[in-house]
Parts: structure tokens; C-alpha cells; sequence
């Protein structure tokens, strides 16, 4: 598959996840009033049928502008509180797998990098990490991490690559430290505070 095809397969799976997202937010506003798909084809007089409706729940059909203003206003909500967030995840796609260097970055000023070593501590706690060297992410840890320097995905990973903090993926670990391995929570906590 080329770089072109991925792309566009992640366009639409966007588009999906998209369309998926309106249609669940269409049917919590609908249950929020006490109708079924039925009450709104008789309130609107057929207007809106229980097919085209249920089509926009399940997210199998697009949806104009101003047909979500006007089942916003059949709610008795802005419209603007059925839309779903934009996503990240296109900001993802392309981007090569993610590693931290560990011991890069506790070369790197905790200034710059305090956050991200609170949000390395935490997670090597909650998925029980024990490389001491380098720390794999999850594309999806990404934007959770630009949201703490008030970024986006992609300009965090290339402030990253900037820094020096990021590893190659494919990094193999380092043998273990001569002093035996710590306990992973006192570890972690003493990367936290900026220690080696």
C-alpha cells in the first residue's frame, strides 16, 4: 500500500468515525426529549421520516448543514452541540511510530520537559513499562500529550524529534543497570522529579 493509499483510507475511516459520532449524538439528543424515530415523523409531519432519520443515526448517510439546524431546532439545542469535535487522527497518518529516548531526555532541561516527564511517570506506572531506556507510545497517546503543551500532534512530534528526545523505533534496549533493577513505581517517581 502506498503512502497516497494509506492516506485516503484514513480520510475515510475519519469520515466514518465522523458520521458514526453525528449519528450517536442525533439519537442522545432525540432520547433527551423522550421521542423515537416514529414520534419525530409524525411531529414534523413527515418531513423527517423514521428511515432517513435512523440512516443519520446509524451514520450511514451525510447530513447538510441545514438539516442539522433544523433537527437542532426540533430538539431545542444549538446546533453547534450535535457536531463532533474535529479529531487528530488525520494529524496522525503519516507519522512514523513514536519512541522516547529516555535517557535523552532526562539530559533536557525539566523546564522545557516537565510534562512530559509527569505523563512518562504516570504511564509507565499504568502499563507497567520496565525498559529503562526508551518508552514506546501509542498513536493515540499523542494528542493527549500536545493538549499538555498546547499543541497540536504534529507540532509536538517535531518539537520532540527537535529536542533529541525521540529514539529509533526499532532501538533494541540496553543491557540492565549494574546496580540491578529498581522497583518500576520508585523508578518511574524518581524520573518524575528530573533523576536519572
Amino acid at each position: 500500500m502506498t503512502w497516497t493509499e494509506s492516506v485516503t483510507e484514513a480520510d475515510a475511516g475519519a469520515g466514518r468515525d465522523y458520521a458514526a459520532e453525528l449519528g450517536r449524538r442525533l439519537r442522545a439528543a432525540r432520547h433527551r426529549r423522550g421521542m423515537s424515530l416514529l414520534d419525530v415523523q409524525a411531529r414534523t409531519n413527515g418531513r423527517w421520516t423514521a428511515g432517513t432519520l435512523g440512516a443519520y443515526e446509524r451514520g450511514s448517510r451525510a447530513l447538510r448543514v441545514h438539516r442539522l439546524v433544523e433537527l437542532a431546532e426540533l430538539y431545542d439545542m444549538a446546533a453547534i452541540m450535535l457536531v463532533p469535535p474535529p479529531s487528530a487522527r488525520s494529524e496522525l497518518v503519516g507519522l512514523p511510530p513514536l519512541a522516547i529516548d529516555l535517557h535523552r531526555l532526562r539530559k533536557l532541561p525539566p523546564t522545557r520537559t516537565g510534562p512530559l516527564r509527569r505523563w512518562i511517570a504516570i504511564v509507565q506506572v499504568l502499563r507497567a513499562e520496565s525498559s529503562p531506556d526508551v518508552l514506546r507510545l501509542r498513536r493515540t497517546d499523542l494528542p493527549a500529550l500536545a493538549r499538555l503543551y498546547s499543541t497540536t500532534p504534529l507540532l509536538l512530534h517535531e518539537r520532540l524529534g527537535a529536542w533529541g528526545a525521540l529514539a529509533d523505533p526499532d532501538s533494541t534496549q540496553r543491557p540492565p543497570s549494574p546496580r540491578g533493577p529498581a522497583p518500576r513505581a520508585t523508578r518511574a517517581a524518581h524520573r518524575a522529579r528530573g533523576g536519572p
